[in-house]
């Protein structure tokens, strides 16, 4: 009861307008910089379950007040955390995918941001995969864990249309939001596949796998003379 109301009186100050000086707004910045970098040591080391509040909190050097000024939840750490060093670039990839010219072959650019997350983010990969463990056992969890992969499937298959009309491609049988799932899923399984065994995921295998399939739906489309190089990207 407690941390429920600290949370809510959190969540109204959140919710007032911002009248402070640029100082302390800078000093606000540093506190959620300080709290995020805090979750991602603990998390890291104990499991999403195993870090508290109060750790995180004690951590970073602030108070569990100053943790619900900025955060409403544990949940929200961790989806701040997701978003901050995982979705972020992905969403930047999503764009280049869209900006990108027909002539820019995006295969290898989605094999190597696969293999730059797996290498940089490992532990947050690790804490991805333990959430999604109890979000998909809890309907409340699911929920939102589900919104947000939903946001990024719709980024992406914006994305692929666009892609697809810049390269000419005919009219496909598999809808653009359908290649953005199953593109999601393979980059989601290679990462996890990497996680534990970096032999068997080559660094070209994403990218490659993007070509195939993208072969396989010109030539369900009966136009094999269509350029076979996939131009998609990758997302985690």
């Amino acid at each position: 009861m407690a941390d429920q109301a600290m949370a809510d009186r959190g969540q109204e100050r959140r919710e007032r307008p911002d009248r402070r000086t640029r100082s302390a707004r800078a000093e606000n910045a540093d506190a959620r910089a300080a709290l995020l970098a805090a979750a991602a040591e603990l998390f890291a080391q104990r499991g999403y379950r195993g870090a508290s509040v109060d750790e995180i909190a004690e951590r970073a050097g602030y108070s569990k007040g100053a943790l619900y000024w900025h955060f409403q939840s544990k949940d929200e750490l961790f989806f701040a955390l997701m978003d901050q060093s995982v979705d972020a670039p992905t969403r930047e990839m999503i764009a280049l995918l869209q900006d990108a010219p027909p002539e820019h072959d995006m295969a290898p650019e989605a094999s190597t941001r696969l293999v730059e997350l797996v290498s940089g983010q490992r532990d947050l990969l690790l804490l991805d995969h333990e959430y999604w463990a109890q979000a998909v056992r809890d309907p409340e969890l699911r929920s939102r864990y589900a919104a947000r992969r939903d946001e990024l499937r719709a980024a992406l298959g914006a994305a692929l249309q666009v892609r697809l009309a810049h390269l000419g491609a005919p009219a496909l049988e598999m809808a653009a939001d359908q290649m953005a799932t199953v593109i999601m899923g393979l980059a989601a399984g290679l990462a996890q596949e990497r996680l534990s065994d970096a032999g068997a995921v080559p660094d070209e295998l994403l990218g490659k796998a993007i070509v195939l399939l993208y072969r396989g739906l010109l030539a369900s489309a009966g136009d094999g003379t269509q350029a076979v190089e996939a131009r998609a990207p990758v997302e985690p």
